[in-house]
């Protein structure tokens, strides 16, 4: 009897391996391929915030005139208001006249005549 020959687990580790590899290379190349760039945001963007409280704005923010409920009520807003909405016309349907067609079914005609 012969005996299988036993493939050595070194062989085995490689082979897994090389295929593990292969894969990662494959599903890299592909996450390259399909995923978007990060959007470029301006340096005025990325500047960092100054943490001090601008009193002159708060000073004008104080000073501004404010209006009551009834002083604004009457007033109406102008500018990009919806414009009226026209009802469409309806307009005439057309129905097919019944017109005259041949017939499914044969007729007999009198012009017959007899072989002797």
């Amino acid at each position: 009897m012969k005996k299988k020959s036993r493939v050595p687990s070194l062989v085995t580790i490689a082979v897994l391996t090389a295929i593990t590899l292969v894969f990662w290379v494959f599903f890299t190349a592909y996450r390259a391929f399909t995923t978007k760039p990060s959007p470029s945001v301006p340096e005025d963007i990325l500047q960092a915030l100054t943490p001090t409280l601008d009193t002159d704005s708060l000073s004008k923010i104080q000073s501004r005139t404010f209006l009551s409920e009834g002083e604004i009520g009457g007033t109406k807003i102008t500018g990009a208001t919806p414009s009226a909405t026209t009802t469409p016309t309806p307009s005439p349907t057309i129905t097919p006249t019944p017109s005259a067609s041949p017939s499914a079914t044969p007729t007999a005609t009198a012009s017959a005549t007899p072989t002797p």
